[in-house]
């Protein structure tokens, strides 16, 4: 089970709230954002995030999404979701909104949110994606220790075919990550 707040350096995990449906609609409404992401629908609206945050609460014990929220103002800055009871090729992800790219958070995040996995799951990996014509996602995750383990094709904005990198990170690199440290 999934704790429902996680601290992160200059960050916080917590579930989302309705409260939140302003600024998720912002955020998300960037079409440089929803551009950059296998999931963010563009464009954004209020309706899609009142569903999206309802739909949260009927997620299974081993699925969980978080707000990124910062520490300093509790200003919402993303979101990271974690489905480590399906193996899949996005079993992590996560978005930064667009006045809050390059400050780390994202690094921030997805570093908690791989560690909420291996201590809250029995997930022997987990694995992200990310398009190929995002490479600071890819560095993201290259710096929370995923390393790429392949690519896929498949269909993104308007069916169009993109091609996906695909990362993982297994619990025993994981181990010896945290050994390291």
């Amino acid at each position: 089970m999934f704790p429902e707040r996680a601290a992160c350096g200059p960050l916080v995990l917590r579930r989302f709230v309705m409260p939140d449906i302003p600024e998720i609609v912002r955020l998300c409404g960037a079409p440089e954002l929803a551009l950059m992401t296998a999931l963010v629908p563009h464009p954004y609206t209020t309706a899609m995030a009142e569903e999206w945050v309802t739909g949260q609460r009927t997620a299974t014990s081993g699925e969980v999404t978080y707000a990124v929220v910062r520490v300093e103002d509790d200003a919402l800055v993303g979101a990271l979701g974690i489905r480590a009871d399906v193996p899949a090729d996005d079993m992590i992800g996560y978005w930064i909104g667009v006045p809050y790219w390059g400050r780390g958070y994202a690094t921030a995040a997805l570093g908690t949110g791989l560690a909420l996995a291996f201590a809250c799951t029995e997930a022997a990996a987990m694995r992200a994606i990310h398009l190929a014509r995002n490479p600071a996602s890819g560095r993201v995750m290259e710096k929370c220790g995923m390393v790429a383990i392949g690519e896929r094709e498949r269909p993104h904005r308007d069916g169009a075919l993109e091609r996906f990198v695909l990362r993982e990170l297994g619990r025993e690199r994981w181990e010896r990550l945290l050994d390291a440290r």
